[in-house]
This record gives C-alpha cells, structure tokens and sequence, in this order.
C-alpha cells in the first residue's frame, strides 16, 4: 500500500497502545471533529468507513464532541441511518448556490438551516437527542455585549476587539464570549477547564438550533437567537473558543479518534494566523489524528482542499466539479486507512508525537 494518502498521528500513551493491542474500536470513547467549512469534504469518504465499518455493530457509548462542520458531521453518527444522513448532508452542502455573487448572512443561513434539516430529516432530532450509544456535544458560543448583535456596525469592531485581545492570551476569550455546549443525556460526558463553558442539555426541540448555531460564522451567518432550553441570548460558531480544539478538554477513559483534514491543529478560530498557538504533541497523550498527507492534497485539483473562498474565487460549476472531484479522490484516504486496520499495519505507520511541535515532526517523516 502507498503510505502517501493517509497520516496516522498519535500521542505517546495512544501510540503504545495501538501498537501493544492493534487498532480497534472499543479502545476509543471519544470522537472530535473540527472546524473548516468545506474542507470536510476531503475526509467525508473516512467518515464513511469510521460509521459503516470501523463502529459497526458498537455496544458501548462513544462521546462526540464537534464545532460548526465537525457538529454538521458528528450529528450524521448519532443518527439511525448514519450513512444515509451524511449523503444528504454531503449532497446539500456540495449543491448550494446563491443567485448573487455576495450572499447575504440571511441567505445563507437559510440555506444552512435547509442543508441541516434535509440530513435530519424527520426523525433525525429525536434520534440525535435521544441516542444510547453516540453522546453528542455541540460547541458553541454566546456573544456578550455588542457581540450579540446582528448590526454589523457593532459587531464587526468587536469582534476585532476579541481577535486583538486573544493574541495576547487566549484567556481573554473569557470577556467577550461564553461557551455552550449541548449535550446529549443528563450530564455532560466531555468536560472543558479553559474559558467560561456553560452546559445545555439537547432535546429534540433545539437540535437544529444547536448544530445550526454551532456553524454561524460571525459577519456570513446570522447568529441563532434563544435556542431551546438554553440561556437567553445570540449563539455562534463554536469554532470560535474552538476551532480545532486543543485537546486538554476531559472526556471519558479511553482514547480520541479524530479525523481531521490537516496533520496539526490551531486551538480557536483567531488563532489560524498565530503559529505559536498550534497545538503541541504532548496534548495528543491519547489522540489518534487520522488525516490526508501533505502529498495527496498536492495532488488534488488546485492543490488544496476546499474552503468558503471557493464560492467567490470559482465559477458555480467550476466549484461543483472541483468539490465532487475532491470527494472522488478523498476515498483514496479512506481506502488506506481501511487497509491499515484491516491487515493490522497500523502500528507500522503511526507517527509518534511527544512534547514537539507537530508539523515539524511531520516534515522530519514525510522527507523520510
């Protein structure tokens, strides 16, 4: 098999297991799934192979955790027809298209909210609320004072507020937003020490709500006023606090499975651009990150994964077929970790992280 389609990192403890015992599902009690827009695409083929194959048949509770796509994507696997689901949510996302070239932010959160209840579908919700064995926590924020509003008057200076003070430390978050998560089950089974986090138990009347807001970027969305049972207020995208998350939140025992599109991670939404702010190997202690190598998405069409600039910088069916052609070729991923698994190479291709930086780690193996 050539290694050159899948990266397979993992923490010091993650990696001595998985080499001690071989890769199998009871080992993991914990699913994250990231931020990124359009980029979900790359790994929608491991999500695939991740709901019909790796968990198949799974007995025992597994606690997802997700922010704006990563929530879209981890309500699929709460769901009865989990395949079924992340189609439709697949074929929603792909096909959306706005008659002006600047859509507003009512635009597309109308479209958003579309795209989410078709994968819902009728019984979705309940599904979502209400299932044994997949635990669903939906992160998002609520903004405090003028991040709030809808104006973008306010808004925007504020937000420019926050950016500036979280490149001083990410603590200052704390100021201006309050994070939110909904949780499936009487208590929450994923728990955060860092900023102000409030826990919303989800229902089956605030999950569209909780998923749409957890994906409401502020200034292209509308926020989602007063879901459900949770506190009054303007819910947001949830990548905000956290974008990639930076793994030092407390989950049940045993290890995090998180499919990824990048071989690193950056901890919140304001950090993309702060490179001291990835996040560090000694945080993986009991991660796998599983994701596209650098090498296949050289060669995918444009050199790069999908993002949002590609409904401004593209043609509607130029985007259509690069998007599809991009979800063609991500089963090239799927496929290598699926042989992986199955001839029980895994432990071969681990990249080991310890306290060091990531990517370096990353451009050390893949030079090899």
């Amino acid at each position: 098999m050539k290694r050159s389609n899948c990266v397979l990192l993992a923490g010091t403890s993650a990696a001595k297991r998985i080499r001690e015992e071989g890769l199998r599902q009871e080992q993991f009690s914990t699913l994250v799934g990231a931020s990124g827009g359009p980029k979900w695409l790359v790994i929608s083929q491991l999500d695939r192979v991740l709901m019909g194959e790796f968990f198949k048949g799974r007995s025992q509770p597994v606690a997802t955790v997700g922010s704006s796509i990563g929530s879209f994507r981890n309500m699929c696997y709460a769901m009865e027809d989990s395949l079924g689901a992340l189609e439709r949510l697949e074929f929603g996302y792909i096909h959306q298209t706005y008659d002006s070239g600047r859509p507003t932010p009512v635009e597309i959160t109308a479209a958003g909210e579309k795209i989410l209840r078709d994968a819902l579908g009728g019984e979705g919700a309940r599904q979502v609320a209400n299932s044994p064995i997949w635990h669903s926590h939906f992160v998002t924020v609520r903004g405090r004072g003028p991040l709030a509003s809808e104006r973008r008057a306010l808004l925007a200076p504020a937000l420019l507020a926050s950016a500036l003070a979280n490149a001083m430390s990410r603590h200052s978050l704390r100021v201006f937003w309050d994070r939110v998560v909904f949780h499936n089950g009487d208590s929450a089974s994923v728990h955060f020490d860092s900023l102000r986090t409030v826990n919303t138990r989800l229902s089956e009347e605030n999950v569209c709500d909780a998923v749409l807001a957890s994906g409401s970027i502020p200034l292209v969305m509308a926020g989602v006023q007063n879901p459900h049972g949770a506190p009054a207020g303007n819910y947001r995208d949830g990548g905000i606090t956290d974008y990639h998350f930076d793994l030092r939140f407390g989950h049940p025992e045993g290890l995090a499975l998180y499919p990824h599109f990048f071989p690193y991670m950056v901890p919140g939404w304001f950090d993309k651009s702060l490179f001291w702010r990835r996040v560090r190997g000694g945080d993986m202690q009991n991660t796998l990150l599983v994701s596209p190598s650098p090498a296949f998405v050289a060669r995918l069409p444009y050199g790069k994964i999908p993002d949002r600039n590609d409904f401004y910088k593209l043609s509607t069916e130029e985007r259509l077929k690069y998007w599809n052609r991009v979800v063609d070729m991500s089963r090239q991923v799927a496929d290598d970790f699926y042989e992986l698994w199955q001839t029980g190479a895994v432990a071969d291709h681990l990249i080991e992280v310890g306290s060091e930086d990531i990517p370096h780690k990353l451009s050390r193996v893949t030079a090899a």
